[in-house]
């Protein structure tokens, strides 16, 4: 019985030490440096915004502890060469910090995901590999016989709300994309049958070789659409 006691006040104490949370001091400083650069097109991104997140990694009763975002605590921009260099102090209320950079859509990058800062109180280094974009201003026409409307439009590089769907046919719509001028790009068109199935009509984009914007016309047809497998 005295073993069973023992047993249990062991394993409470050893709760009660996983469910305190512990921040790191206020004030500690961290340098993050890097470049971003365009491997494919052999040129800098200028003028990228990055961002220091403070998150705070609370103990949890499940597998693995709770991790909640607190705060941007700092940012920085890009240079003319494509480099950056922040240094940011810990604010006394996380204990988890990343980088990451503001998204815009004339930009695709390799590395979608916030990197972690792992020496916390001296330097590291993230590079990050994007790649430019240039707009494509799409004209597109559904001719009558286009049913089971609306229809979505899925381009590689960039997204569409639902209000930027197709809704009427015989109607011309204008809607720009970003695409890479490198390389041809396929551009998907769905629709959603009444029993649920989705059907797919694709377009292929020739590659522009230009950075300048471009018009493409695309007139769908109803025998276009096939099922998707």
């Amino acid at each position: 019985m005295k073993k069973i006691i023992i047993v249990i006040l062991i394993s409470s104490l050893c709760m009660c030490m996983k469910c305190k949370d512990s921040m790191l001091p206020e004030g500690i400083e961290t340098k993050v440096s890097g470049n971003i650069y365009d491997s494919t097109n052999e040129i800098p991104v200028i003028d990228q915004k990055l961002i220091i997140q403070e998150l705070n990694e609370e103990p949890g009763f499940h597998i693995g502890p709770n991790i909640n975002y607190s705060e941007e605590i700092d940012s920085t921009y890009t240079d003319e060469n494509g480099d950056y260099e922040l240094i940011f102090e810990t604010t006394g209320k996380g204990d988890k910090y990343r980088i990451l950079f503001e998204h815009d859509n004339e930009f695709w990058t390799y590395y979608t995901l916030p990197v972690a800062i792992e020496n916390i109180g001296s330097s590291q280094e993230v590079n990050f590999d994007f790649l430019h974009l240039y707009p494509v201003n799409l004209k597109i026409t559904l001719e009558s016989d286009v049913n089971y409307l609306p229809i979505r439009i899925s381009p590689n590089f960039t997204s569409f709300r639902s209000s930027d769907w197709l809704e009427q046919t015989e109607t011309e719509y204008v809607r720009q994309i970003f695409t890479d001028k490198n390389s041809e790009e396929e551009i998907r068109f769905l629709r959603t049958k009444p029993d649920g199935d989705y059907q797919i009509a694709s377009f292929i984009i020739p590659k522009t070789n230009t950075t300048n914007p471009i018009e493409f016309e695309i007139l769908i047809k109803n025998s276009d659409f096939s099922d998707s497998n």
